[in-house]
């Protein structure tokens, strides 16, 4: 009996032996197989990319998208709109020029982007991260590296702004803890990615943004700039600039006027951390200011660089006039008073009469003035 045990064991283990080294042998096949698999599906996703923004099919771009990716899915959503609206029908081109494995889960995928705009052309190449998910390969944004802390990340897209990036993470903290104490405002998330290359920041926005821009941020996306700034307090106020637009975004639900989130900008750009532009005046010319009419009828994403710094500057001065005169706490009740109006989720361009007449009757039930009033009383003291 257990002689023949002995035997009917041995047997068992052989078979069992030689079934595992099959189970091997084909999972090895699958592994060595999956990766030429792995790129050709991620080439057809680089492809159906192209194709959904020349049929203008948001739903089948958006398929494409991490859903782990919220701000990154916002911004493409945003993106997408003014693509579909902006460039020549079916002019958007994406091809791939090289696909290279991170990892089993991971691929990074060089692409060269470019699409027509009155004929003309408009090119850029970037690396985009294709993560495996449960829903099978999914674009993920830039191949960003990245410095996490706590409720704020830092993603760079190169190397060379790594200091810029703990630079960031360091104003970032700093500022929101001063818009804590001041406006009570306690972000849950911020995201922060800096571009080496202008053309590239661009084309992360939207096509339609104007050369002059440098920096971006809208409701439910990540802070936006062009990294590489030679002086650091410069670099550290445009990032303060950006944070005030998502303090005011969060704290109004979107609502705030156009020229209220730039001149809150503006203003705390320049006065919310000491130091960043000591010694440095900025040069008004009074004469030039526009009305606040004239601020709620302008599209500033339409100006001129000249134009432009003429609309910032009488933001700031408007806002300033409105800190100097009524106070934070006045100015957080015009913020509480918009926040009790739903958010209306389109470029803020695309909404710029709505937020003027939400602003004016918030202006009016805090302040007591109608927005005629106050522009008579702030040009007054210019």
């Amino acid at each position: 009996m257990l002689r023949r045990g002995l035997i009917h064991l041995c047997i068992l283990l052989l078979i069992s032996g030689i079934s595992q080294q099959i189970w091997l042998a084909e999972a090895y096949a699958e592994m060595a197989a999956r990766p030429d698999s792995d790129e050709k599906m991620v080439r057809e996703l680089v492809k159906q990319k192209e194709q959904a923004v020349n049929q203008r099919k948001w739903r089948s771009y958006l398929r494409l998208l991490d859903p782990a990716k919220k701000m990154y899915i916002q911004e493409q959503k945003r993106w997408f709109q003014d693509a579909v609206q902006y460039i020549d029908a079916g002019s958007f081109r994406l091809k791939v020029l090289s696909v290279v494995p991170l990892n089993k889960d991971q691929m990074c995928v060089w692409v060269h982007q470019s699409y027509t705009k009155n004929g003309k052309m408009y090119a850029v190449k970037f690396p985009l991260l294709f993560l495996r998910t449960r829903q099978g390969w999914k674009d993920a944004d830039l191949a960003f590296k990245q410095l996490p802390s706590d409720f704020i990340t830092v993603y760079y897209s190169d190397s060379s702004l790594e200091d810029q990036a703990h630079i960031a993470l360091d104003t970032l903290n700093k500022a929101v803890y001063v818009f804590k104490q001041r406006f009570d405002w306690s972000p849950a998330r911020i995201e922060v990615k800096l571009y080496h290359d202008p053309e590239l920041f661009r084309q992360s926005v939207k096509p339609s943004l104007p050369s002059w821009a440098g920096g971006w941020h809208e409701a439910g996306e990540s802070i936006k700039l062009i990294g590489g700034l030679p002086n650091s307090a410069v670099f550290a106020s445009g990032l303060v600039h950006e944070l005030t637009h998502q303090m005011v975004s969060e704290l109004t639900n979107d609502n705030a006027a156009y020229w209220l989130q730039e001149g809150a900008a503006m203003y705390y750009e320049l006065h919310l951390l000491p130091g960043l532009h000591d010694g440095y005046s900025l040069e008004w010319d009074t004469e030039q200011m526009m009305s606040v009419s004239e601020l709620e009828h302008t599209n500033l994403e339409r100006l001129s660089p000249r134009e432009a710094a003429r609309y910032y500057q009488t933001c700031y001065r408007l806002f300033s006039y409105l800190i100097e005169t009524y106070g934070d706490q006045q100015i957080q009740k015009v913020f509480s008073v918009l926040r009790k109006s739903p958010p209306v989720d389109v470029d803020s361009s695309q909404k710029l009469r709505l937020l003027n007449e939400k602003t004016g009757e918030a202006v009016r039930e805090v302040l007591g003035i109608s927005m005629e009033e106050l522009d008579r009383n702030w040009r007054r003291t210019k």
